[in-house]
């Protein structure tokens, strides 16, 4: 089901596989819907707690800018949540635990939009996402977008909003933002770059020999990170191994470890069995040879981890917007990459495999669970 998610609770659903006399009906709902959300949106307080006058929100409604967040992937998400958070704190802002954006004391108005294209990848599914999306920019009328992730920019903001009217943030993108045609006039923000050779430069310290393998899930994503590795860091990768299942990761977990001398484990963000207790169990049981990763949700996999951090991606975008929405250009603002990582050991894993970090590691380092 596409999930498109607002700060006030509504949540628009739709089949990817609708037919097309279903799909007018669709259409003509998630209209109506959106216009009675938006219609009413000022005149109801939130809460009997937060109760004002009609006034006093219509006022307030018309003084604030309004920024909409797109997500390209699933609430729920780690590094999604992460940049929504990131994003929502500046604004001041908080989303709860249902999904519900509190804006009593935000600066701007603000919306969420989660395409969910990271669990649902037919293109279907992802016209129908687009769709939608389109439809609460056309009706709610943002003065800014914020684009969190490649299939934000890729199916979204490039073919229909690139040198548009309406100004863009992206964050998230991975590695190169140049192969949608960013930045540009009304678009700017932030590549999502991993440490990848300093993580291999730890790995190397207790490999047997050169060899590096590359285990990730088949996604536009990790695909992407594979062949940025090469092309951007120079990093030969010897075998690359792509999985959708929690089996197949097994599997080619396993075999790796007699084909190459050291592991880069990618993201398996939106495989739907990905079993964590097991996939422990399996890591500590057929690990031989040292393994790195730059996703904190593998950090209790992976011996050694770099992993980046959402909240900056969000923070710097919503830092951006509100730059812009004080009237500087997105092309005077140069396209920014994250800085901050977190280092994180698997000292489980090191003592099975007899591995003995530097101190200054250790010193610099969260202990993973």
């Amino acid at each position: 089901m596409v999930r498109l998610i607002f700060s006030q609770g509504l949540t628009v659903t739709g089949k990817g596989n609708v037919m097309a006399a279903d799909r007018k009906i669709i259409a003509s709902s998630v209209w109506l819907v959106l216009i009675f959300f938006i219609f009413f949106q000022g005149c109801f307080s939130s809460s009997p707690e937060k109760e004002e006058s009609l006034s006093s929100q219509s006022c307030c409604q018309e003084t604030r800018k309004k920024v909409l967040l797109v997500n390209s992937y699933h609430r729920g998400n780690g590094w999604t949540d992460g940049i929504v958070d990131g994003a929502l704190q500046v604004f001041g802002a908080v989303m709860d635990e249902n999904g519900e954006i509190d804006e009593s004391r935000s600066r701007v108005a603000v919306r969420a939009v989660y395409m969910d294209t990271k669990r649902n990848s037919s293109e279907e599914f992802i016209k129908e996402s687009v769709r939608q999306a389109r439809a609460v920019i056309g009706v709610w009328q943002p003065d800014i977008v914020i684009a969190a992730d490649d299939n934000a920019s890729r199916y979204l903001i490039e073919p229909y909003f690139k040198n548009s009217e309406i100004p863009v943030v992206f964050c998230g993108i991975n590695m190169d933002a140049s192969i949608y045609g960013f930045p540009c006039r009304n678009i700017t923000g932030m590549v999502e770059m991993p440490l990848v050779n300093q993580l291999l430069k730890t790995l190397s310290l207790y490999a047997r020999g050169e060899r590096i393998g590359y285990l990730g899930m088949d996604s536009f994503s990790s695909r992407k990170d594979a062949e940025r590795y090469e092309q951007k860091r120079g990093v030969k990768l010897h075998v690359v191994t792509y999985v959708k299942t929690f089996a197949q990761w097994q599997m080619g977990f396993r075999d790796l470890q007699e084909k190459v001398d050291m592991l880069i484990v990618g993201s398996i963000s939106g495989m739907e069995d990905w079993n964590e207790s097991e996939a422990r169990q399996w890591a500590r049981s057929f690990t031989v040879i040292p393994t790195g990763t730059n996703s904190s949700h593998l950090r209790n996999i992976a011996l050694v981890s770099y992993a980046k951090v959402p909240n900056e991606q969000g923070e710097w975008a919503a830092k951006t917007a509100l730059d812009i929405m004080k009237g500087k250009r997105p092309q005077d603002i140069p396209v920014a990459a994250n800085r901050k990582f977190r280092v994180y050991l698997n000292m489980k894993l090191a003592k099975e495999l007899g591995i003995k970090f530097p101190m200054d590691l250790l010193e610099s380092a969260t202990f993973a669970l």
